[in-house]
């Protein structure tokens, strides 16, 4: 087992620990530089005698450190969960990691998942949403939005609740298509029982149901909200449907609007409290009016083109090119980045890690990583770098 392979099975062991979210996470690996670093602390009792603290000074709980020390004692335990709920994993340190999750202050160290992968980094996504207690108006738009998406050869991302996620979920499925449920709990109780069905047609046909938190994971409040910026992080755009003013899909536009990402709403009449979430919206933020099918059309023919641009320098190589590549793109690199790069491949690390391997001083590293970057070559994850495009692929 390589060094990347080893510190991927720590990443789901990690991961696996309970209260260890995506900010504890980046925590604790930029504390120990690794996610084996962390498993290594914790089995011989210094993370234990000396917890990280966060920038507020609070050290990790006494019962998240226990939680640690037990994945660390028996690290296949994750394997034998994700094994007998027949879900797969993605991490960044996989080439099949999701770009889109870039805009994320603090991504999911893992997804696990049901369905085709391929979905998560489709070409074209927009995520449909709105209350879980649509008017027959509301999911007859949300059908049709998805009927005219799939036209579209667009892959459609929802929430797997009640009202409109399942009403576009359903929807597209009719029209053909392909959709992604993202769900706030883990695959052992994956969204209301009464879309088991609906589970069950989205893998069928070609779409996945996500999560970011293990199989055993039940949901809580506060996981809906975390569900919902993996959702406007999956798309390229959201659309929100029909949404009264306490709706949680109002949630996902707000996290759309923060990573930049186009809002588009649908308006309805002034004082009818199935949309007053949607006006609120208009008002008091930039989303784009929903006015009719062949305006949305024109809006996001742009917005993939933005889209397809920003990918067009990152096109991934075949399996019988793809070493030919890597070796071409270092090719292509000054001495510092060529050696910075090989360093990342064989092991992702900290910046103050990177410094000791490669011999660089900060100063130098840092613009060789920013290079990098913009290269395609390396992602960050807090204060991991870890690689990426064909660096990753042909690694």
């Amino acid at each position: 087992m390589t060094e990347l392979e080893t510190e991927r099975q720590a990443w789901l062991a990690l991961a696996s620990a309970p209260g260890v979210g995506e900010h504890t996470f980046q925590r604790l690996v930029e504390a120990s530089g690794s996610a084996s670093g962390v498993l290594a602390a914790a089995r011989d009792g210094s993370l234990r005698r000396q917890p990280p603290s966060d920038a507020a000074g609070r050290r990790l709980r006494a019962e998240v450190v226990a939680g640690i020390e037990a994945v660390a004692a028996r690290p296949g335990s994750a394997d034998a969960v994700l094994e007998a709920h027949g879900v797969w994993t993605v991490t960044p340190l996989d080439p099949g990691y999701p770009d889109r999750f870039d805009v994320l202050v603090a991504p999911p160290p893992v997804i696990y998942g049901w369905g085709e992968r391929s979905s998560l980094d489709a070409p074209r996504v927009v995520a449909v949403v709105g209350t879980r207690r649509p008017t027959a108006v509301g999911r007859l738009l949300a059908a049709r939005l998805a009927h005219r998406l799939t036209e579209l050869q667009t892959t459609v991302v929802s929430g797997l609740a009640f009202g409109i996620d399942g009403a576009a979920h359903a929807a597209t499925i009719d029209a053909g298509g392909r959709t992604v449920a993202v769900i706030a709990g883990g695959h052992a109780e994956p969204g209301p029982r009464a879309h088991r069905q609906l589970l069950a047609a989205i893998v069928d046909t070609g779409g996945a149901v996500v999560s970011e938190v293990p199989p055993l994971v039940t949901p809580e409040k506060g996981s809906f909200p975390r569900r919902n910026r993996l959702i406007a992080a999956l798309a390229d755009a959201t659309i929100v449907v029909e949404a009264p003013s306490r709706s949680g899909a109002l949630n996902t536009a707000h996290h759309a609007l923060e990573q930049g990402r186009p809002l588009f709403v649908a308006p309805g009449r002034p004082g009818d409290r199935s949309v007053a979430g949607c006006l609120r919206l208009l008002r008091e933020t930039p989303a784009r009016p929903l006015v009719g099918d062949r305006e949305l059309v024109e809006d996001l023919v742009r917005v993939f083109a933005d889209r397809a641009r920003s990918k067009s320098t990152a096109a991934r190589p075949d399996e019988t090119t793809r070493l030919s590549t890597v070796a071409l793109v270092l090719a292509e690199l000054g001495p510092v980045e060529r050696g910075v790069a090989d360093a990342v491949a064989a092991m992702p690390g900290t910046l103050d890690e990177l410094v000791a391997v490669t011999g660089l001083s900060p100063g130098v590293l840092a613009g060789a990583i920013s290079l990098l970057h913009l290269r395609g070559l390396v992602r960050l994850h807090g204060a991991s770098v870890l690689p990426a495009g064909v660096l990753l692929d042909g690694g």
